[in-house]
């Protein structure tokens, strides 16, 4: 934890009394931050520090609140729910731990690490979207029940056209690049009603080949204009037959259709908010479900398909398509305008992505490998060496080139920087065609340095009912029924022993489903592409211990509430005080019997269900 924050030009949103009292705040965290690294002081000085802090937010959010009423703000309510969760929950549960720790260090880091992370969180999204600059992420979600009922449609219309077992990785899905794809809009509504509902669909190219390819007959493995027009009609039926299953959207009809680069498609989930976003795998290649609305695209952006245009947008979509591929850079930075500034100097002449954290970089490429990552050394949670360390335990990212970004060239931190090697650094502070003339002499000097569509199947001879507009709802609830089987939960182990990996396996492999991870980083990656219901964390690992890996699930909002049980070889007082202080959801001796093993995590889950 770094022992100041800093407040930069970004957190302002142009309120002059709540910038005022988000700068008071940062303040007194800062002085936690110094209280609590004085032994003589730590704890007297916390618990009237920590009081003041609480009760200065408090009295922050009426404040807030009582300007929102003022302006007439529309997400007030589903703002003074985060305050409300913030008040209630997290900061009794941070002062529990406090006190049950006796002010412990760790414990002191841990409260100001989840009250430094909420707080900017909150400020660059909920609290800028107060003044129309930002987009709150908390309102107009689908209701849990309609997501879940929209997840089960889909996968069981996935295995109905193709027999293909397909899963849900992501209900968070923030649109994130997974290999080369083809992105479509589609918006349906009603007639003569201006209200619509937006459908984007994200196809990996290996799916499209190897589905509606193989029943075409075609062998090549690359897209053509057939391909593609077979794909766009097949993904409307699809579409429709989703919403069929959906309250009050049988009736709609579709009004316009386009084709999108990744960078439009890229720019939706920057500038709004989605209703339901899935990403799903299908064992073939991956496709992504979202759902806006209503929503309009900046006016010339695309351009409509019609009956009378069709043949000429796909085929000069496919031109564009077959342009030489960029470079893709990867821009990790937990600074907005670090990551918007960086890609506005580079997008011209390469493919860029962005990450706020080390978690959502890990994420980024385990989706789609990049040719080259930016790297912020500071960042809170997991910084710029521990992300460098994950990524080079992995072999399959091994070889990935990382140049870090810094805004400190002194001595000191260069010798750091080069300890790690890294295939570079840059200052930040430098001019910024300087930085893209260092990236472009980079390059230069190596050389080279989802949705499911519909078609025509057969089944097996009398086996299955023709389904149709009449009879869509019968058929699928009757298919849902017949093969509807219970789910297990789903268990990932997480230890750099293959011996206990294994034998975790084998103990638990009959009652659930198990995955296993040997380090910190393919824990992350499992994680991103497949939620558990339950993670079994080795607490001392190499490169990216247990408490690192802990700290990065719970610092992103989609992975939070993912249940983590730490395992440990050692019981003593100290450490046990040390887990209890990083607050997971339980912890387990690893010299424990198997049956008393099973027996705890089978409680756990039967405990869940009350």
């Amino acid at each position: 934890m770094e022992n100041q924050l800093v407040w930069k030009e970004e957190y302002n949103i142009g309120v002059d009394v709540i910038d005022k009292e988000h700068q008071r705040l940062f303040k007194i965290i800062n002085k936690l931050f110094a209280f609590g690294k004085e032994e003589k002081k730590s704890q007297w000085a916390c618990q009237e520090g920590i009081k003041y802090f609480k009760d200065h937010a408090v009295k922050h959010f009426l404040e807030e609140e009582k300007y929102m009423m003022s302006v007439g703000y529309e997400g007030l309510a589903a703002h003074r729910h985060q305050h409300e969760g913030f008040q209630k929950k997290m900061l009794p549960a941070l002062e529990a731990e406090l006190e049950q720790t006796n002010y412990s260090e760790n414990a002191v880091d841990h409260f100001l690490g989840v009250c430094v992370g909420w707080l900017i969180g909150h400020t660059l999204t909920e609290d800028r979207a107060i003044t129309g600059e930002g987009v709150s992420k908390w309102e107009n979600l689908l209701p849990e029940e309609e997501l879940e009922a929209m997840k089960k449609v889909i996968v069981q219309l996935v295995y109905d056209m193709f027999r293909l077992e397909s899963r849900v990785l992501s209900d968070g899905y923030s649109g994130e690049k997974f290999g080369r794809g083809i992105y479509c809009r589609l918006v349906y509504g009603m007639e003569q009603e201006e209200e619509n509902s937006e459908i984007f669909l994200a196809f990996e190219e290996k799916l499209l080949i190897n589905t509606v390819g193989k029943v075409m007959g075609i062998e090549t493995n690359r897209l053509d204009t057939m391909l593609v027009n077979a794909t766009r009609l097949t993904a409307q039926q699809f579409v429709k037959r989703v919403m069929e299953h959906l309250p009050d959207a049988e009736r709609c009809e579709i009004k316009e259709e386009n084709l999108l680069t990744y960078e439009q498609f890229q720019d939706v989930f920057e500038k709004e908010k989605m209703q339901a976003s899935l990403l799903f795998d299908t064992g073939e290649g991956y496709f992504a479900y979202c759902v806006i609305a209503p929503h309009m695209l900046e006016k010339g952006a695309v351009t409509p398909i019609g009956v009378e245009n069709a043949m000429e947008e796909v085929e000069e979509y496919l031109k564009k398509r077959d342009i030489p591929q960029r470079k893709k850079i990867l821009v990790v930075d937990d600074s907005m305008t670090i990551r918007q500034g960086m890609k506005q100097l580079l997008c011209e002449d390469y493919e860029i992505a962005v990450a706020a954290s080390g978690m959502s970089a890990i994420r980024s490429i385990a989706l789609d490998s990049p040719d080259l990552v930016l790297l912020d050394y500071e960042m809170p949670v997991c910084d710029g060496k521990q992300v460098l360390e994950m990524i080079r335990s992995e072999e399959d990212f091994a070889k990935i080139p990382i140049i870090f970004l810094t805004g400190r060239a002194d001595p000191a931190t260069v010798k750091k920087l080069v300890s790690l090697k890294p295939d570079g650094y840059l200052a930040k502070y430098l001019k910024p065609e300087e930085i893209k003339q260092k990236i472009d002499a980079y390059f230069t000097g190596e050389g080279d340095f989802a949705f499911c569509v519909i078609a025509p199947h057969m089944s097996g001879k009398g086996a299955a009912t023709p389904i149709s507009v009449e009879n869509a709802m019968e058929e699928v609830e009757e298919y849902l029924k017949k093969r509807e089987i219970p789910q297990r939960k789903k268990i990932l182990v997480v230890d750099d022993s293959m011996t206990i990996r294994q034998g975790m396996n084998q103990l638990l492999c009959e009652d659930y489903e198990i995955a296993m991870a040997s380090s910190g980083m393919s824990a992350i990656h499992s994680i991103s592409m497949d939620r558990p219901d339950l993670v079994l964390l080795d607490y001392e690992m190499p490169v990216c211990d247990g408490k690192q890996v802990l700290e990065m699930i719970r610092s992103e909002t989609n992975f939070a509430g993912i249940p983590v049980i730490f395992l440990t070889g050692r019981t003593d007082p100290a450490t046990v005080r040390k887990l209890i202080s990083l607050k997971p959801d339980g912890y387990l001796a690893k010299y424990l019997k198997p049956e008393e093993i099973k027996q705890k995590i089978d409680a756990y889950f039967e405990k869940k269900k009350d």
